[in-house]
């Protein structure tokens, strides 16, 4: 489980390192759940997903190239959830820096629930200095 959690994360940290969703479409279930602290409506199902992502994605593409944000995406350990792999996703826009945790679930080898949030911070992070691409 915990390998198949890893290898997920790793594929999701590299869509958003690349701004792309061309490694992430096959990962997800159709059935997919995203949620975010910061939205009060969960996104249900792989299309919607997609959509929205592909919607995300070019607008930070927008604003990188006119040098007004960068975004990265490194994968962690959460000391507050028993060490559990996760993505810290990093975001320096006019100098300010934000910071989100993204959690998944998988059943069986897809990404079938992804998680956006703040708490736990994921400043506390342990980092481990992978960035995929």
């Amino acid at each position: 489980m915990i390998y198949q959690e890893r290898e997920s994360l790793r594929k999701l940290a590299q869509c958003w390192n690349s701004l792309s969703l061309s490694g992430i479409e096959n990962e997800l279930t159709h059935d997919i759940t995203y949620e975010s602290q910061w939205v009060l409506k969960p996104i249900q199902g792989k299309k919607e997903f997609l959509s929205f992502l592909h919607s995300k994605f070019e607008a930070i593409k927008a604003s990188m190239e006119s040098e007004a944000m960068i975004i990265t995406a490194e994968l962690a350990l959460h000391p507050s959830l028993q060490n559990r792999p996760c993505i810290v996703l990093t975001q320096f826009t006019n100098g300010d820096m934000w910071q989100a945790l993204i959690l998944i679930s998988n059943e069986g080898k897809k990404i079938n629930r992804i998680d956006i949030c703040f708490i736990p911070d994921p400043s506390l992070a342990k980092l481990t200095g992978e960035f995929p691409l």
